[in-house]
């Protein structure tokens, strides 16, 4: 297709591009499934349409990887403990992240500049995060923030935030780089505002998969060239984000100390609110439940309970029911473990390493490509992080995920075309 052909605008790519919008700031808010069910259709009508248009077929990268976890996934239906479920389970967590992922591949391939879409994400990430600013506070308890409106709400889920703030830091270098400064000290401010969200919701992880995405990163960048200025740059936001997280856990001891402790800041000393930082740390229960996951995977290392979230709590209620927080493992390597054995383990953690390595290939040794890879690739390690102490990674927080690795790798693929085109 030859490139006026290609930039020229018709009627699919009018109609897909507002639905993907929609689709894409309606996927964080809960209630809305009816429009993202609509939504979805329509992007694989508009998807197929395009595909009929261009006489090409959509492309599924890393397929074998996509093929072993369905294969895996459909064998372990015939083992669920609930067979209705699973089935279910198995079209929207299986078969519905290749197909959002195949849509986003082949749309990343239309895309000339990859600016344009961050940019919208900026903006869903402003629209959500200041609605949370609006309702949310600091000094709020959990059971609060958890009864705040539920659009302000997505404003503060880590899994949303993760995505987008290395997406949109990878935004600011661009624009930094082509002489823009307003804007980009605009979507700084924007991050700043993204990890008050992520400190008012009291969550500690969201802290350490942020500095595990920084620290990718780092280790990508420096690898091309190492400079002072990098150094220091990586080294003072690594530090910031630790000083984040010794103050998250700080804030958190008041689950640990006594009752009457109204200002821990002022009334507790610097000892007891280290010792009960380890409290609070060792008090968790998440290593036993852990433990007790693997326990039981070894036990039928081949098979397990079916694919879905809920397995856990079918297989396992004698485990702490007075806990109704513990209905699953808090961690979606063991999730997968407990649903469909180690196979599943296996196959699962293959897509996550299938994504990484090509991500890495197509990364050019220069330009801005690569820079988009590289914040695609400290993306990914913050989300496995993330989903390290619980399993977020299902429903709508794993489309959102999938679909912007598509457009990412889409995008990123269409260029390397270019580039060795220009080359030959």
């Amino acid at each position: 297709m030859n490139t006026s052909a290609y930039r020229q605008q018709n009627w699919i790519g009018r109609l897909f591009w507002p639905t993907l919008a929609v689709y894409l700031f309606v996927l964080p808010i809960a209630h809305t499934t009816a429009l993202r069910y609509l939504a979805f259709i329509l992007l694989i009508i508009f998807t197929v349409a395009l595909s009929l248009r261009q006489r090409t077929i959509p492309t599924l990268p890393f397929y074998p990887y996509w093929f072993a976890y369905f294969g895996v996934a459909a064998v372990s239906v015939a083992f669920a403990v609930d067979p209705a479920m699973s089935f279910s389970e198995l079209r929207v967590e299986v078969v519905y992240w290749i197909v959002i992922f195949m849509i986003g591949v082949t749309w990343g391939k239309q895309l000339y500049d990859f600016r344009r879409l961050v940019i919208f994400l900026a903006v869903m990430n402003a629209v959500l995060t200041l609605s949370a600013f609006y309702y949310a506070r600091l000094d709020m308890d959990f059971g609060t923030i958890m009864s705040i409106p539920k659009f302000a709400y997505a404003g503060m889920d880590g899994n949303w935030l993760l995505i987008a703030m290395f997406l949109i830091g990878w935004l600011i270098h661009q624009l930094w780089r082509s002489g823009g400064r307003s804007v980009p000290f605009i979507l700084v401010l924007l991050l700043l505002l993204d990890i008050w969200a992520m400190m008012a919701t009291q969550n500690r992880q969201n802290l350490i998969a942020l500095g595990l995405g920084i620290s990718v990163g780092a280790v990508l960048i420096l690898r091309q060239r190492v400079t002072l200025q990098r150094v220091m740059l990586f080294s003072g936001l690594l530090l910031c984000v630790a000083a984040l997280f010794l103050i998250q856990s700080t804030r958190r001891v008041e689950y640990v100390l006594p009752a009457s402790t109204t200002d821990i800041a002022t009334t507790a000393t610097a000892s007891e609110i280290a010792v009960s930082i380890g409290d609070s740390l060792s008090t968790d229960v998440r290593p036993q439940l852990w433990k007790f996951s693997i326990t039981k995977i070894a036990e039928n290392p081949w098979v397990g309970g079916g694919i879905g979230r809920q397995v856990f709590d079918f297989l396992y209620p004698e485990f702490m029911p007075e806990n109704g927080m513990l209905w699953h493992t808090h961690n979606m390597i063991l999730n997968k473990g407990i649903q469909m054995g180690v196979p599943g383990m296996l196959a699962f953690l293959g897509l996550w390493v299938a994504l990484a390595i090509t991500l890495l290939r197509l990364a050019s040794p220069s330009g801005n490509r690569q820079g988009l890879a590289i914040a695609g690739l400290a993306a990914l390690a913050a989300i496995f992080a993330k989903n390290m102490t619980d399993d977020f990674f299902v429903r709508n927080v794993a489309l959102f995920f999938w679909l912007w690795m598509g457009l990412l790798i889409g995008h990123l693929q269409k260029n390397r075309t270019s580039d060795l085109q220009e080359s030959i």
